[in-house]
């Protein structure tokens, strides 16, 4: 039972996040008629320059997402039979990057400084949540004489490590800084434009600390299955 309520409730705000995004996207290519791509667009750029009620549904759905992480940890720790305070570690990283990522959807980048300090927090924190998870799933393997159990144990290491190595990747790219420059190109009078450019590596890398976010649950999701 403790799986399929881990599992629903995973799925839940996994749903909400996908929902969010599509509910948000389809908003901006009504407002802009320019088709959303998180590898090139920010996610404040789903409100700015309108305010939260103008995306409503999108908005509501985002942050119902995120209270679902928040609601996720909140039921493994007060279910835990391990004396880990990582869980409790968990419960609060998922109430400050919750936070942050708030930030991130509504912080346009006329706040440079503050932008650049929330996040890089975002995108720390959302390395150390799956890690941390990782953490749990080595404990797992300690505790558990099973194979069953050491099994679904290396499968939650593995799925951790990869969301936070992923992360890492993402936080040290050398080419994620905010100086952003517009791309040259010419319209059809042969006049030269200037454009945005096809990627921006930190929007991107925003946009995986969130969905990085979402996924930090899926460690824990795991374990929760072992009897």
């Amino acid at each position: 039972m403790p799986g399929l309520i881990s599992l629903s409730i995973f799925l839940a705000s996994l749903s909400l996040f996908v929902g969010g995004y599509f509910l948000s996207s389809a908003f901006y290519y009504k407002k802009h008629d320019v088709k959303y791509s998180i590898r090139r667009m920010f996610p404040y750029e789903f409100n700015y320059p309108n305010s939260f009620k103008r995306n409503i549904y999108g908005n509501i759905a985002l942050v119902l997402a995120m209270v679902g992480v928040i609601v996720f940890y909140i039921y493994k720790m007060s279910n835990t039979h391990s004396q880990s305070i990582t869980i409790y570690v968990l419960v609060v990283l998922s109430i400050i990057t919750a936070a942050l990522i708030g930030c991130l959807l509504f912080m346009p980048l006329q706040f440079l400084r503050t932008h650049i300090i929330v996040s890089t927090l975002a995108m720390t924190f959302a390395f150390a949540m799956p890690a941390l998870n990782a953490l749990l799933g080595y404990e797992a393997v300690r505790i558990n004489d099973e194979n069953y159990a050491k099994a679904l144990s290396i499968v939650a290491i593995v799925v951790g490590v990869i969301l936070a190595v992923t992360m890492v990747i993402f936080l040290f790219n050398p080419r994620a800084t905010y100086k952003i420059y517009l791309d040259k190109s010419v319209d059809k009078d042969g006049n030269e434009v200037m454009a945005r450019p096809k990627s921006i590596p930190i929007a991107l890398n925003e946009w995986w600390a969130i969905i990085t976010y979402m996924l930090s649950p899926l460690p824990l999701v795991i374990l929760s299955f072992i009897a």
